[in-house]
């Protein structure tokens, strides 16, 4: 056998010993892994939970990106509704109108689509069935929808709408004065404080110069009055204007069962309150309704929207009675146009009325509480 020929052998060898080693190392990982799986349940178990781990793998990269595309979505609809007098218009006439379907209907949301609204109602054990135009939902039967295209102006009070979210592809809109007076908001503490910021300001941009207080500890850039304060400037005010008065505090005051002084407050409440809670993913529940809403555009939407909110209907205002008070002379007096109609009639004994505000076209820089700004 010459060198070369042994050289090939040597090699030929060497090979067939690596082979050999490697073909031993796999050989002995599937038998770790079969008895590996075994263990645990077998490889039908072992593949299903490969199969979940790799979802949760995945869904956790993607959620990121996933929530940020959802929340860009939900802005630009916030945003493009709440800037269109139209949607104001509709959820204000479908909530007139599911009030006039029975005496025991009190609508408090309004939910607007594109193409429909929904309107929530609450009342007692008797639940009424409304008529055509109205469809019942089949999940909720105090849940009512009609079609934009049927709506038509309904007779009553005004109701004060503030959109709280996005639900789906709808804009939910609570109304202040159905139920409660005091409506407080908890929970995440940002998103909490943002919200109620976000309220005050569509308050604020719609409501006529004045007519919402923030007291202190609301916006950190706006130092306003003590909590007890606001309310008793915003109960006298009340007394002479036909608007609705808001306040927005972090503190509760006292309000009384029968004020007509709305209240959004981040303190406890005391008493008979509506309940908003915020989770720290953003999703807003009111407490006692189905209402479970994403909030987080909310703040982002309004500071894009507020000067361009659609003045709120004071010509329609109905509230509550309550005795005449002294002016207070610390509050600048409801600018007013003179017309025809609020000429006063000859009396053998005049009687002071109050003059209705009914000067809707203030610009956008009119003398307003600085402390509105959304904290976003």
């Amino acid at each position: 056998m010459t060198g070369s020929e042994d050289l090939a052998m040597r090699v030929a060898g060497h090979d067939v010993m690596t082979l050999l080693g490697y073909t031993g190392i796999l050989i002995l990982v599937f038998a770790l892994a079969h008895w590996a799986a075994m263990r645990r349940g077998g490889w039908r178990f072992v593949r299903r939970r490969l199969r979940r781990e790799l979802a949760l793998t995945v869904a956790a990269f993607a959620e990121p990106v996933a929530a940020f595309a959802r929340f860009r979505r939900r802005r630009r609809l916030l945003v493009r509704a709440l800037r269109e007098p139209s949607t104001w218009t509709d959820a204000e006439q479908a909530a007139l109108l599911a009030a006039q379907v029975s005496a025991s209907a009190r609508p408090y949301g309004v939910l607007v689509e594109r193409d429909v609204v929904g309107v929530l109602v609450g009342c007692g054990p008797d639940l009424p069935t409304p008529a055509e135009p109205w469809a019942v939902d089949e999940a909720d039967p105090r849940l009512w929808w009609i079609a934009r295209a049927d709506l038509e102006p309904g007779s009553g009070p005004a109701p004060l709408l503030v959109a709280i979210g996005t639900k789906h592809e709808a804009v939910v809109f609570l109304d202040l004065l159905t139920g409660p007076r005091v409506l407080a908001v908890s929970g995440e503490r940002r998103g909490a404080r943002a919200t109620v910021q976000a309220l005050a300001a569509q308050l604020d941009a719609r409501l006529p110069a004045g007519a919402v207080t923030v007291a202190a500890g609301v916006h950190p850039r706006y130092a306003g009055p003590p909590a007890g304060e606001a309310f008793a400037r915003a109960g006298t005010a009340a007394a002479t204007r036909r608007y609705p008065q808001v306040v927005a505090c972090a503190d509760t005051p006292e309000v009384p069962a029968a004020s007509p002084v709305s209240v959004l407050t981040l303190g406890q409440p005391r008493g008979h309150a509506r309940l908003l809670a915020v989770s720290p993913t953003g999703a807003l529940l009111v407490h006692g309704t189905p209402l479970r809403v994403d909030a987080r555009p909310l703040p982002r939407a309004v500071a894009a929207t507020v000067w361009q909110l659609p003045p709120w209907p004071t010509e329609d205002a109905q509230l509550p009675t309550q005795a005449p008070a002294a002016a207070d002379p610390d509050l600048d007096p409801a600018p007013t146009r003179p017309t025809a109609a609020a000429a006063p009639t000859p009396a053998p004994v005049p009687v002071p009325v109050p003059v209705p505000h009914d000067d809707l076209t203030e610009p956008a820089d009119t003398d307003k509480p600085s402390g509105i700004s959304i904290d976003a």
